[in-house]
């Protein structure tokens, strides 16, 4: 596993083909792709980017969706990606969105683990004070990864998960939380042109399911779902092993096609 600094920042596993990108969640990093690219790796390239603000990646000066997306697109280019496969995790999700809008060169196909969706992200008026009023501390990072997870983690995922939502910086947690996931991008889901698998869990603590079938799935009508059940919020944690199934699969699908 090697990483780069300081554009793009960036995890790598694997040298096989396709390509996978991930993006991760909010108060994640690329460490969170962790045990998913592992059990895909050797056999796909898998690369984790740590997006503005998150892990190793500086800020940026004027956050937005779209800025983000443009990072994205930034480091795929630097990174010479000819062709690629883009998942993305919760606010990943939404960023993956407006990056597959903007019909970059070489996406193939895009997969959105627990997305934000593209329209407003729920999230109760209470919960979005704990989280600005208490960053960065432990008890508040204890709080958020056991509200939102299902599936114990186990002692290595947990630290992981601790650490990348304290080290967030700060202009980058405000901004999600009191601007990003708010900010509407559906007048731009019909410029999704590459096919769509949509990976939730009906027992998702932070997205609710009748939030990815009604935000989601109406604006992204050619998508395909994938039903998981028992399972929280931080799905490439708690279910790494199905994540990377369904991806072997997809990738398959896409090698034999190719």
């Amino acid at each position: 596993m090697t990483s780069s600094s300081p554009l793009p920042s960036f995890l790598e596993w694997g040298n096989g083909h396709p390509t996978v990108v991930f993006l991760h969640y909010f108060g994640g990093s690329a460490l969170s792709w962790t045990w998913v690219a592992e059990a895909l790796s050797p056999d796909v390239r898998c690369i984790a980017l740590n997006l503005p603000g998150f892990g190793t990646a500086p800020c940026l000066e004027h956050p937005s969706i779209r800025a983000y997306a443009d990072q994205v697109k930034r480091a795929l280019q630097s990174l010479g990606l000819k062709q690629y496969i883009l998942v993305g995790h919760s606010m990943g999700g939404k960023i993956a969105l407006q990056v597959a809008a903007d019909q970059p060169e070489g996406l193939q196909q895009v997969v959105l683990v627990a997305p934000s969706p593209p329209t407003q992200e729920p999230m109760p008026d209470r919960e979005r004070q704990r989280m600005l009023n208490h960053h960065p501390s432990q008890e508040n990072a204890e709080t958020t990864v056991n509200q939102a997870t299902k599936i114990p983690l186990s002692e290595h995922q947990w630290s992981v998960a601790i650490q990348t939502h304290m080290t967030a910086e700060d202009s980058a947690w405000r901004w999600w939380l009191l601007e990003g996931m708010n900010h509407s991008i559906e007048d731009q889901m019909e410029r999704v042109r590459v096919p769509v698998t949509v990976i939730a869990s009906k027992d998702d603590p932070v997205i609710p399911f009748d939030t990815i079938q009604q935000e989601v799935m109406a604006n992204l009508p050619h998508a395909r779902l994938v039903q998981l059940e028992e399972v929280g919020h931080l799905i490439p944690l708690e279910y790494p092993n199905g994540i990377a199934k369904e991806l072997r699969a997809i990738t398959s699908e896409r090698g034999s096609s190719t």
